[in-house]
């Protein structure tokens, strides 16, 4: 299966069939724009109409000359997307009411009076193909009264026909209406030719829908349904928020929020002015936005409070009194967020809206069930001076007042837990941990489409020996906020889950207060700890979190170690599996109470060792690729501007729009098109290197310019240069090694980032970066000598650290 094949098989067939029967096909403009990296609707019409014409015999295909064998895997998906997507997409317009002439002017073929009988063979080919190889149900509409096109007619949505239905709805709906879900679903049962067998696919999106709404009143927002209505009426609700968020590494991103939370990056603020309020619209055309400050890098636009925070055009900057403007970042080339030296009221008064009742937000970890841990919990919103009782299994609880309605107080809950308001009675389910996703549902990680964090070191192991040297140093158990995080983010990222999502998780996860670590700290726990991949999107300007397989690997006769997320669910997996095996599990807790532990399986020799791994039922871990010293790609970087420069002592990267590169590391935007950011590392005397990934431009340009970039103080590895990292598979490597994982750790009355490694650890790291030693400089090619397994038992003496060096002394235990 080619690559674009398999990713549309992914993202309109595996993805929908994980969450039930399939009934309908979406094809969206935006997730279609992310795969072919293109710069806007009309380009995308150009790149994909471009691949649909590399397939040969295109016509005879589509005539049925040659229909899929059996037992084959598709090669016809780019044809039925493509089918699909014309009939849905914004390039379709209301004149194309001929299937065949839209083709037809699309692909510049003539298919006029064509003969289409290849289309049906096409879906049931691919809906035995779902049924044996997923076990997902495809549920095919019939085909009459058009007996060649009519299922692919019927199966898309939402087609012109659909839209139109929703502009009906639109005007028999009042403008306070439009998106209020009871409303909606009245209006639709009210309209007796919506649901109907000439539209199948309506009915069944409705269906879900409706079921949705009533279930859990807020999951019914994520239905293709309620988005594709929501596209209807956006501008004329006009109720989006603008929201900007900073980055790691001082950039920034700018998002359209919709009042069901969801999140579209936008450009630039322009973008917005058609979707939100009236009052913000307004200021955005003037360039001066009040922005509200919600706290870890987070700002929203406001008219309604008072704030010292404002988002300005450049053009507005310029006009600001001297020392009315305390400081200010650039967001893009246009515009800034300053920050004034007074507070800035708009006059306008405070809205007060009226709240529905209902459990709100929350982490769905089921079909009708949500994490019962705090602050992960639902809430309850009330309507102003409504009172509420809330139980569960029986106990009435006493609830916290917070601003968004009536929040659960600090623990771990599992039951039904029942709000009572007035006559009406909402109930919601809590449980306190996820259950373990099954291996089809996951998301894996796919080179053709994601980039790793660590770009070319992505799975490469510093060594290939397999080896314990457990850490001998203080080890502290995950505190409780560590583990509500971490089953939050598992339960969020088995189709994978934007950064901001996750950083918005941690952040919550952080809320209960405390001197908690950064988030971006707590984020690269969990990669180290091999939970999860940090991705860049190939084609398209965002970065996602993947989860990894669960994986094991036997060491020596008595031990298997579990790699790979391991949330409570795995945990009573394992021990299940162990106990089944007669074996036991060690559980070997972090440096602080904000990493996880790591899970081993202790065995009574080899045999029972295989019988644990063939109960537990997962992969063995195949990672066996040597890391190297590598350099970046050199070339031009034509096509490129800059738009910032790594500042190395703030570690953050500082807006700057010339294209001047004398010496430092550049962030480069692609001048046209969607594309990731380029990273281009420049020192004297040396060519140009690029980077895809942040994290290895800023350590491999630290190491460019010869700055030490760790340091080792016996018992814990730390950065000495601004914002290094381990690649994750190193830290991954490390951990397997000392059964320690990495993460934030308390010294000094500081959070530092710190990785639990011994002497053979340090050696081993010793030739791929530079690692200080305190008290200590050994020679660097004694280190490697020291470190390796062949030269067990011999030793030399290291002239520069002043000592005979053993090899092998370090290790505790090698196969």
């Amino acid at each position: 299966m080619s690559g674009l094949e398999a990713i549309f098989l992914e993202k309109f067939f595996l993805d929908p069939g994980s969450e039930g029967t399939i009934g309908s096909v979406s094809v969206d403009d935006d997730v279609l724009t992310e795969v072919f990296g293109a710069s806007d609707i009309a380009d995308l019409n150009q790149r994909f109409v471009g691949e649909i014409l590399k397939i040969s015999r295109l016509k005879a295909l589509l005539a049925g000359d040659f229909p899929p064998l059996l037992g084959k895997q598709p090669d016809y998906l780019r044809i039925l997307t493509f089918v699909c997507w014309m009939q849905t997409s914004k390039v379709r317009e209301d004149s194309d009411t001929d299937f065949r002439e839209m083709l037809g002017r699309h692909t510049g073929i003539n298919f006029v009076g064509a003969l289409m009988r290849g289309l049906n063979p096409m879906w049931e080919h691919l809906q035995g193909y779902l049924a044996k190889e997923h076990g997902i149900e495809l549920e095919l509409p019939g085909i009459n009264p058009h007996s060649q096109i009519g299922r692919t007619l019927r199966i898309a949505f939402p087609t012109l026909r659909d839209r139109l239905a929703f502009r009906r709805l639109r005007q028999s709906l009042g403008q306070g209406r439009l998106l209020d879900p009871r409303e909606v679903s009245r209006a639709v049962r009210n309209s007796s030719d919506l649901i109907s067998d000439t539209m199948p696919a309506f009915a069944y999106n409705f269906r879900i829908f409706d079921q949705a709404w009533k279930e859990d009143e807020r999951e019914y927002a994520r239905t293709t349904f309620w988005k594709a209505w929501y596209s209807t009426v956006a501008t004329h609700a006009s109720l989006e928020e603008l929201e900007i968020i900073r980055g790691d590494f001082g950039d920034h991103e700018i998002f359209r929020v919709s009042p069901s939370g969801d999140r579209k990056p936008i450009g630039d603020p322009e973008a917005a002015r058609k979707f939100v309020p009236d009052p913000i619209a307004k200021a955005i055309q003037k360039g001066i936005v009040l922005m509200e400050d919600l706290g870890f890098g987070r700002c929203r636009a406001t008219s309604s409070i008072e704030s010292k925070l404002m988002l300005l055009h450049r053009s507005r900057l310029m006009e600001c009194e001297d020392g009315a403007v305390v400081s200010y970042d650039n967001v893009n080339p246009y515009w800034v967020l300053a920050n004034f030296r007074n507070s800035t009221g708009s006059g306008a008064p405070t809205k007060s809206g009226r709240r529905a009742i209902g459990w709100r937000n929350g982490i769905k970890v089921s079909h009708a069930a949500y994490l019962g841990r705090t602050p992960f919990t639902p809430v309850l919103s009330l309507p102003d001076n409504a009172t509420s009782t809330v139980s569960l299994s029986g106990r009435t609880l006493t609830m916290n007042t917070v601003p968004e309605g009536l929040a659960f107080p600090p623990g771990v809950y599992d039951g039904k837990a029942s709000a009572q308001v007035g006559r009406e009675s909402h109930n919601v389910l809590l449980v306190p941990r996820v259950a373990e996703l099954p291996v089809d549902r996951r998301l894996n990680f796919d080179r053709f489409r994601d980039i790793g964090d660590d770009e070319f070191h992505y799975d490469t192991l510093p060594s290939t020996d397999n080896v314990l040297d457990v850490w001998p140093g203080p080890r502290v158990p995950a505190c409780e906020a560590m583990i509500g995080i971490g089953e939050a983010l598992y339960a969020r990222t088995g189709r994978g889950l934007a950064f901001v999502e996750a950083l918005g998780i941690i952040r919550q996860g952080l809320s209960g207060g405390g001197s908690g670590p950064r988030e971006w700290d707590i984020l690269r726990t969990f990669a180290d700890a091999g939970w999860f991949d940090l991705t860049l999107v190939r084609n398209f300007p965002a970065r996602k979190l993947l989860q990894r397989p669960i994986t094991v690997r036997a060491v020596g006769t008595d031990a298997v170690l579990i790699d790979g997320p391991t949330p409570l669910a795995v945990i009573e997996h394992v021990e299940a599996a162990a106990r089944a095996a007669g074996a036991t599990v060690e559980h070997h807790n972090g440096v602080s109470e904000w990493t996880v532990p790591r899970i081993v399986v202790r065995t009574a020799g080899r045999n029972l060792q295989r019988e644990f791994i063939e109960g537990f039922g997962y992969q063995k871990d195949t990672r066996n690729t040597k890391a190297q010293v590598k350099q970046g790609k050199h070339h031009d970087a034509h096509g490129y501007h800059v738009v910032a420069r790594f500042d190395d002592q703030c570690g953050f990267f500082v807006s700057r729009f010339d294209d001047d590169m004398p010496e430092g590391l550049y962030r480069l935007e692609r001048n046209e098109g969607k594309r990731p950011f380029l990273y281009r590392s420049v020192v004297p005397g040396k060519p140009a290197e690029n980077f895809a990934s942040p994290s290895i431009a800023i350590l491999s340009h630290h190491a460019r310019v010869s700055r030490r970039l760790f340091r080792y103080d016996g018992s814990l590895l730390v950065g000495s240069a601004a914002r290094v990292a381990l690649p994750s598979s190193w830290a991954q490597w490390a951990s397997d090694r000392t059964l320690c994982n990495a993460g934030p750790s308390m010294r000094s009355g500081a959070w530092v980032y710190a990785y639990p490694l011994g002497a053979g650890e340090i050696s081993i790291l010793s030739g791929l970066v530079s690692i200080e030693r305190n008290g200590t400089n050994g020679t660097r090619w004694i280190d490697r000598f020291a470190a390796s397994a062949s030269n067990s038992g011999r030793a030399i003496f290291d002239g520069r650290a002043g000592k005979l060096r053993r090899a092998g002394c370090a290790l505790r235990k090698s196969i």
